[in-house]
């Protein structure tokens, strides 16, 4: 279906990313004739083709529509929210609302590909309220992993929505503004029609925990440690990263940062007006000249990122950090889905250096998501009483756990946010009504295109069944004037004993002769029977199914 154009007292909801898997995150709503976008943003890697880093939202059923996109509003700076800006913009064009943390972090991605002095971008302060087109927007200040987070109270004619973004209850939050709960807790006066809500956490019973859970963890591990130690953490935990630093300050270590996104980071939070209390790291070319035992290195890589700075250090790479024996290594971080093989195998080389390897758990809490947990979305049900709760953020299974939660909490109307399906909040019940064209798109090269591309699908098939390619000379008659050149990379391991070249070959010359006795054909005709009997005979010699490519020369 097309992209509805919405009357005055009807409000709609579209995801396009974010709902069916963990990042991508990419929403829209839409009333009197308006749509407003509330982020936009990456998620890395694929399971299915590996040679794919980043994936964004396909916006494909709106690109036709951007003269109805009153602007693009971001709640945070995770990449997850924001990453896609830069390469979706051209296609969309409309003006960007965002806090000064979020906009500088993305005027940073713009001028990297030329884009910093097109894009409108408009500052937006927490707990603030302002106009996007024909919606009324208030910005409510929450907690998460990240500066400056917020959640939105969408507001028009036909209703309100409140959005809730990324978020968690944090009473202790050791930095920033922090979650707004007298405002959120007078939103149960104000008739929301649906609060959109993220799933992340709905797995984890109680609550996510507080920033401040820890501090005495990590100060215990880094107060008993005798050598040098290292903390992994997401170079955008600004939070984190201060009380790392604060607690290694105070224990008399000279603290470094190794890592050119957490540098970055911390360089934007500076101008921003955050972490003047810290005096300067030490630079990455002075680490060797502190003892071990007055060193603490805060660092990027804990995913096991083949260019992290914890990577290179684990294959002996950088040139300014070793591992020695006894070293601690920290990981105040979580592992996210896909990434358990690559931080197991860094971890092993770690541990082959003779480094302690440190993990949050129960007895030793060294990180705390910035996601809800059950305890806190039925906190936060309880705060603003939403008439219907919208799952969002998070693949099929935690969208659908978090909606089975919500009705065991008394949210009579719960409904599973997923990719293309239009949800119509009012007038009336929010239900499903359509489904618009939704999917991903992908960085190839210097391309973006689909990711069911047949660029994709062939060079997997390649990676497990090679290819084989094939050239014939034939004259006028299509009869045959050289020994057919065979070319095959991948398809088996060759021998003295087997060459596949060489049984291809004498396969094709016994088969072009079936082309003699033919009377209607012409060289599409032979290229395109010849490439199937090929595959074939390939398919029966060696169980694989390679990619084939014929190239018939007539002279």
């Amino acid at each position: 279906m097309d992209l509805p154009n919405p009357k005055s007292d009807e409000l709609y909801f579209l995801p396009l990313g974010g709902s069916g898997e963990n990042g991508m995150n990419f929403n829209m709503y839409g009333s009197d004739g308006q749509w407003l976008i509330v982020d936009c943003g990456v998620t890395f890697g694929d399971s299915s083709y590996g040679s794919i880093d980043i994936s964004m939202p396909d916006i494909i059923s709106i690109e036709k529509y951007k003269d109805k996109i009153s602007g693009l509003l971001l709640t945070h700076a995770h990449e997850d929210h924001i990453g896609a800006v830069h390469y979706l913009w051209p296609y969309l064009k409309c003006p960007v609302y965002a806090t000064e943390f979020a906009a500088e972090i993305l005027r940073r991605k713009l001028s990297e590909v030329g884009l910093k002095d097109e894009v409108d971008i408009n500052i937006v302060r927490l707990s603030s309220k302002y106009r996007i087109g024909i919606f009324n927007i208030e910005m409510i200040s929450m907690t998460h992993s990240i500066l400056e987070p917020s959640s939105l109270l969408i507001e028009t004619s036909a209703g309100k929505v409140f959005h809730t973004g990324d978020w968690k209850i944090d009473n202790k939050p050791q930095m920033g503004e922090g979650l707004d709960n007298k405002r959120l807790k007078k939103l149960s006066k104000q008739n929301v029609l649906a609060m959109v809500c993220d799933s992340t956490n709905i797995f984890l019973n109680g609550n996510s925990g507080s920033e401040e859970d820890v501090i005495l963890p990590i100060t215990k591990i880094i107060k008993e440690s005798k050598n040098k130690v290292l903390v992994s953490t997401f170079a955008s935990n600004i939070v984190r990263l201060r009380t790392i630093t604060k607690i290694g300050l105070s224990l008399g270590r000279k603290v470094a940062l190794v890592g050119q996104s957490m540098c970055r980071m911390v360089d934007v939070a500076k101008q921003c007006g955050y972490l003047h209390d810290l005096p300067a790291f030490i630079s990455e070319k002075n680490i060797k000249s502190v003892a071990s035992d007055k060193l603490l290195v805060i660092c990027t890589g804990s995913q096991g990122e083949e260019r992290g700075a914890l990577n290179r250090i684990a294959n002996g790479n950088h040139k300014d950090v070793t591992i020695n024996k006894g070293d601690k290594v920290v990981f105040s971080s979580r592992v996210i889905p896909g990434n358990e093989v690559a931080i197991s195998l860094m971890q092993n080389k770690l541990s082959e250096l003779g480094a302690d390897i440190i993990e949050s758990n129960e007895e030793n809490l060294i990180h705390v998501s910035g996601h809800p947990a059950k305890e806190e979305l039925s906190e936060m049900y309880s705060w603003v009483r939403p008439n219907t709760l919208i799952a969002v953020h998070g693949e099929a299974r935690h969208i659908n756990a978090h909606v089975k939660h919500a009705k065991e909490q008394q949210i009579s109307n719960a409904l599973a946010g997923k990719n293309g399906f239009l949800i119509k909040l009012s007038p009336g019940d929010p239900r499903y009504v359509g489904e618009l064209e939704s999917g991903r798109l992908v960085i190839d090269g210097n391309d973006l295109i689909s990711r069911n591309s047949d660029v994709f699908k062939i060079r997997n098939k390649m990676m497990y069944n090679g290819t084989v390619f094939i050239v014939l000379i034939l004259d006028k008659f299509f009869h045959l004037l050289k020994i057919p050149s065979v070319i095959t990379e991948g398809l088996i391991e060759v021998t003295e004993e087997e060459d596949p070249t060489k049984i291809i070959k004498d396969f094709l010359i016994n088969e072009i002769k079936v082309y003699y006795k033919t009377k209607n054909f012409d060289k599409q005709y032979i290229t395109d029977t010849l490439t199937n009997s090929i595959k074939r005979f390939i398919k029966k010699e060696y169980s694989k199914r390679p990619v084939v490519k014929v190239e018939i020369v007539v002279n």
